[in-house]
């Protein structure tokens, strides 16, 4: 993706005077709405500071970038602002971070095309190689400042290293921090001769996704997560260190050291090919979609199944058979909700874990509505 298309010579301004986080985002916010992109400065900068109460848009080394995601943004682009002076209270994943240089991104409600994950991770890449940030920002023109947002960054050498290490990174919501935590373990690994391939668990899924040949000699694995790993069965035999996904925003480095140091204490168990690395079949797709569907819909059919006992126990024992049969009393009411979930979310819970084990997160909303419309036609499985 190259940055320079999703911005232009209006949406960038250089030392600026300002020097509060509010003035800076009203003001990019303004710029955004003049050149056309968002509709309403109101309902965007709404769902700019609806994010900024989730988690920290400051980053490190003088970077922030807040974002929003609205119906009032005709068309994804980003707009960009360098200070003067710092600006110390603005809240960022690494602490003290004053920041300096703050990237706006205005998303479309509907991103089918998935462009945040994909502005996102292409920035972090960028962002995390200092050559290129210090190329960047040395620019002493708008014009030039957008022709080096497309330097390359990538090394003309392929390096090969003795150790290497796999990891995960993934964040509750599954966007900034996923894409950032990778290019530090990767930007660290460089730095000390160790080659670090980093699977990103995120909205739209797996991505980069380790290869049976990466497990099998990976001397290590680091988890830098906030949420559960998916497939972590893969990993099973190797020695793991677990942080936040954060923490590599902070020390990298020390994280790496602290999985060789685990991996030169602990031996390695020999690597087995699972099931979901493998190259599956449309029969073995179809199984294992049944059985995770299966499996998730168990506990709901359990849970509806003891409510309804209950309330039957229930009214034998204290002789309310007549008030359990009533309809309209509270007990009738309880037994029923009982057989509703059973026969409401059976359906759509089942076809939505079907989907998300064949396409991982993206597809679980859509399995989910399928299902319920399938029920809502009375079209059952």
């Amino acid at each position: 993706m190259n940055l320079s298309t999703l911005t232009n010579k209006n949406l960038v301004v250089l030392n600026s005077d300002l020097n509060t986080k509010e003035s800076i985002i009203e003001a990019l916010i303004t710029k955004l709405y003049e050149d056309g992109k968002i509709t309403s400065k109101e309902a965007f900068q709404k769902a700019v500071y609806y994010r900024e109460s989730l988690t920290p848009t400051g980053i490190d080394q003088g970077l922030a970038i807040p974002h929003g995601k609205d119906a009032s943004v005709k068309e994804a682009s980003f707009a960009v602002m360098t200070l003067k002076n710092p600006v110390n209270g603005w809240e960022s994943v690494v602490e003290g971070n004053k920041v300096k240089y703050v990237f706006l991104l205005a998303i479309p409600e509907k991103d089918e095309e998935g462009t945040q994950m994909q502005l996102l991770a292409e920035m972090m890449k960028k962002m995390s190689n200092e050559a290129y940030t210090n190329a960047l920002y040395k620019s002493t023109t708008v014009e030039e400042f957008i022709r080096k947002l497309d330097r390359d960054t990538e090394a003309n050498v392929t390096k090969k290293y003795d150790k290497s290490i796999v990891a995960v990174t993934a964040c509750a919501a599954g966007i900034a921090h996923t894409y950032m935590a990778a290019e530090a373990l990767i930007k660290a690994g460089e730095e000390m001769g160790v080659s670090v391939y980093v699977e990103k668990q995120g909205a739209n899924g797996i991505e980069d996704r380790h290869t049976n040949e990466m497990l099998k000699n990976a001397d290590a694995a680091i988890f830098a997560v906030d949420v559960a790993v998916k497939e972590e069965s893969r990993f099973a035999h190797l020695p793991t260190v677990k942080t936040k996904v954060s923490a590599p925003l902070k020390d990298a480095k020390g994280i790496i050291k602290q999985a060789l140091d685990k991996a030169s204490q602990t031996k390695k168990g020999e690597y087995v090919e699972t099931m979901e690395t493998r190259d599956e079949g449309f029969v073995q797709t179809v199984k294992a979609s049944v059985l995770t569907g299966i499996s998730h819909v168990v506990p709901l059919i359990v849970a509806g199944g003891m409510i309804s006992a209950l309330c039957t126990i229930f009214a034998r024992m204290f002789g309310m058979v007549d008030v359990l049969s009533t309809e309209g009393t509270w007990l009738y009411l309880i037994k029923n909700m009982g057989g509703g979930l059973l026969g409401t979310l059976m359906v759509p819970v089942l076809s939505a874990y079907m989907a998300y084990s064949i396409a991982d997160k993206p597809a679980f909303a859509p399995g989910f509505a399928a299902g319920y419309c399938a029920g809502m036609i009375n079209g059952g499985f």
